[in-house]
């Protein structure tokens, strides 16, 4: 215990001083604790500002509405994959190519890389917001030298200085707080869509050339189809068609007409279908899903034609349509795109109610949920751009009809 007298001035001041310093010390340890972790933090990547990037990273907006439609048109440069549409590209031995194909913008955006040199994926680029249809350049900063990298468990792992890259040996991967990008992450499918000059060049009678209002339109429609096609709902109403059917024919106090339930391409003969076993199903749902390519075009005078590589439908579609849940003639051409004819119901509304109309009836649904990623028309606005447009257009009122088949039975639920 420490006894000061008053009578003691110096020994007062010692108090004093001792007291100060302990509480000095106190005060500088915390300082210091400061520093040393602002210090820590600082060894890792800052948080990147896309919208002010220098020259060298050559930012752009891919898709501009006046951008000319050779860009869109190039293949080699323009393309994605639907269950990728934030892309990371090796671009070169030491940089990548970063593009958003998305209306909306994603924010906090994490850019995780996966080497030899470390068991787990750590963090290479860490992007504040990626705005709609961005597209940059970053240098890879494992080839500047050694440094400290944040692992994705939130550890540190020290990396050597590396020379360059090739395909086989990093590996990209994207996370994000942003729920966007949760959807984003449901898409099963692996579809590679891009656009091409040769059904309008080749055949102008059937198919008109597109233009970056357009394509923005058909990249957003290809991602909300892609997500319904990998949706709970499509996938367990494909595969139990026949339910699907009995149900509708039970809410409309109808009878079961047609096909009762999915099958192949041969003609019906008086009532003989062939019928696709559950294998069989499963193996035509992942060809509704693979990666084979999708060219995207507009068929003109409101037509609609798929075969090979190619789905298209009118301008009309693209514009208003998609918004309003109007996909059954997506879905038909889609059907074809995928292998089917006429003669199967999977491309035949007629043959007492197909896929196109299940698909169809589950988009509304879906919308009605505001499940899809994308439900908002104004993102765009394309209705509005009159001079990149034939005809003329109003803003998509989306409505559900109180006898969709998918509202009856979910009732709201089915997430």
């Amino acid at each position: 215990m420490l006894i000061i007298s008053k009578s003691n001035p110096m020994k007062k001041n010692i108090f004093y001083f001792v007291f100060f310093a302990i509480f000095a010390k106190i005060i500088f340890s915390c300082n210091e604790s400061d520093q040393k972790e602002v210090i820590e933090e600082s060894h890792y990547l800052p948080v990147i500002d896309v919208t002010n990037l220098p020259k060298e990273n050559r930012p752009m907006t891919m898709f501009k509405d006046d951008e000319n439609p050779s860009k869109m048109y190039d293949s080699k440069d323009r393309w994605f994959q639907v269950n990728q549409p934030m892309q990371i590209i090796l671009n070169g031995k030491d940089s990548v190519q970063v593009s958003l194909y998305s209306p909306v913008a994603l924010n906090d955006v994490k850019v995780y890389v996966k080497v030899a040199a470390s068991e787990k994926r750590f963090l290479i680029f860490n992007f504040k917001k990626i705005p709609a249809f961005h597209r940059s350049f970053h240098q890879i900063p494992l080839v500047n030298g050694k440094r400290d990298y944040l692992t994705e468990d939130g550890g540190t792992v020290t990396i050597d200085k590396m020379e360059g890259f090739t395909t086989g040996n990093i590996e990209f991967s994207v996370e994000s707080s942003d729920p966007l990008l949760a959807k984003f992450k449901k898409i099963e499918s692996s579809r590679m869509v891009q656009f091409n000059t040769k059904y309008h060049l080749e055949d102008p009678v059937k198919f008109g050339p597109m233009n970056p209002v357009l394509a923005k339109e058909a990249i957003t429609m290809i991602i909300n189809f892609s997500f319904a096609l990998s949706h709970p709902l499509f996938y367990n109403n494909f595969m139990n068609f026949d339910k699907y059917k009995e149900e509708v024919s039970k809410f409309k106090g109808e009878p079961l007409t047609g096909a009762l339930n999915l099958h192949g391409n041969e003609e019906d003969l008086n009532g003989v279908y062939d019928y696709f076993t559950k294998e069989q199903l499963d193996k035509v749902y992942t060809n509704y899903i693979d990666k084979r390519t999708l060219n995207m075009a507009m068929a003109i005078n409101d037509t609609a034609w798929g075969a090979g590589a190619l789905v298209s439908q009118s301008e009309r579609k693209y514009i208003e349509g998609h918004w309003k849940g109007d996909m059954s003639t997506w879905a038909h051409e889609y059907g074809h795109h995928s292998g089917y004819q006429h003669s199967s119901n999977l491309a035949n509304k007629a043959d007492g109610g197909g896929l196109q109309t299940m698909m169809a009836n589950l988009y509304v649904y879906l919308i009605y949920l505001d499940e899809l990623p994308f439900t908002d028309p104004e993102v765009l606005k394309s209705y509005s751009k009159t001079t990149y447009l034939k005809g003329i257009y109003k803003r998509p009122v989306f409505k559900i009809k109180p006898d969709n088949p998918f509202l009856l039975k979910y009732k709201g639920g089915g997430r």
